[in-house]
């Protein structure tokens, strides 16, 4: 009896212990910013439109603009609720009115998203319609105000902005318009 036990218990060590039952991993919470590690598709337009953008984030991250540009588009026609493919679609039309209603319809669908509010002002300075940079401005200093990776682009919309409500050019507005 012993030896049956025995056997039993070799037995069920060489099989890897198959009676407990192995816990999956927590899956790790999405975050809009950065790409997901792992896909489960199920062919749908959302699940596409995910692939195209981030197919389209790691294009423009390469310098491929071209690439990033086609998958991003990709990625609102298959699900136009993607704000960071409307924000990067804006930022490679930045010096048109296409790209401004890009990053127009990014802040309308993610209000509390401060990156499209600075490039919005920063095309409305560089066709000089200052009046309606301001206000841009300053909603993107209010919603970027404390965040460690906007420092430099905070610094310079500050001084954008002391400038446009000044009425002097200066610096800032220099370099932005290219002058």
């Amino acid at each position: 009896m012993k030896r049956l036990i025995y056997i039993l218990i070799l037995v069920m060590l060489a099989s890897g212990c198959s009676l407990f039952k192995k816990r999956a991993p927590k899956p790790e919470p999405y975050k809009p910013h950065e790409p997901p590690v792992e896909y489960n598709f199920h062919r749908t337009p959302q699940a596409d439109a995910k692939l195209f953008q981030t197919i389209g984030l790691d294009s423009f991250k390469e310098g491929n603009l071209a690439g990033a540009q086609l998958y991003l588009s990709k990625a609102v026609k298959s699900d136009d609720q993607l704000y960071l493919s409307w924000y990067y679609l804006g930022l490679l039309n930045i010096n048109n009115q296409e790209g401004y209603s890009y990053l127009k319809k990014s802040a309308e669908i993610e209000p509390d998203f401060p990156l499209p509010y600075y490039w919005m002002a920063y095309y409305h300075c560089r066709v000089k319609e200052d009046q309606k940079a301001i206000p841009l401005f300053r909603k993107y200093i209010e919603l970027a105000k404390g965040d460690p990776g906007e420092m430099n682009r905070l610094l310079a919309a500050r001084e954008a902005l002391q400038e446009l409500e000044s009425g002097k050019e200066g610096r800032a507005l220099t370099m932005i318009r290219g002058i």
